[in-house]
């Protein structure tokens, strides 16, 4: 009875053994790790921390120092009308939010802020808070290698 035992064993372990795939698992790189910049907006500008990054995924954490409610809006520089990129609703003043952001693509972006006018007459008109310039290089690394992420 023994031997036939071990021969049922023998025979399950080798036919489990031989269900593998032989397909190869294709182990695609992660996005760079997001890099957190701070934006400051006050009544004459709006200041970004830092102002040059690699190309990839950013958190944009904004604070309004102004006396008024201000939006955010990121554009690729040169470009005055269009889709923004990102753009937040309005910031209370004291308070803050934060905007996540893909910058994959090298150049330089424009940060700043956006009229709150519930009017297409009232969006046109410049806010005369000083825009930011945020450049971005070429692609950070890949965060493969990175232990912890979420």
């Amino acid at each position: 009875m023994g031997l036939k035992r071990i021969g049922i064993i023998v025979f399950i372990v080798g036919t489990v053994a031989g269900c593998g795939s032989s397909e190869h698992f294709v182990n695609h790189p992660s996005p760079p790790v997001p890099v957190n910049l701070t934006v400051y907006i006050n009544d004459q500008r709006v200041s970004v921390s830092p102002s040059s990054v690699g190309a990839g995924p950013v958190v944009l954490i904004v604070t309004n120092q102004a006396r008024t409610a201000q939006s955010l809006t990121v554009l690729p520089a040169g470009s005055s009308a269009g889709q923004p990129l990102a753009d937040t609703g309005p910031i209370n003043p004291q308070a803050t939010t934060q905007v996540t952001v893909n910058l994959n693509t090298p150049g330089s972006y424009t940060v700043a802020t956006a009229p709150n006018g519930s009017t297409e007459a009232a969006a046109a008109l410049p806010t005369g808070v000083r825009p930011a310039l945020l450049r971005v290089s070429r692609a950070r690394p890949t965060g493969s290698n990175q232990l912890l992420q979420p």
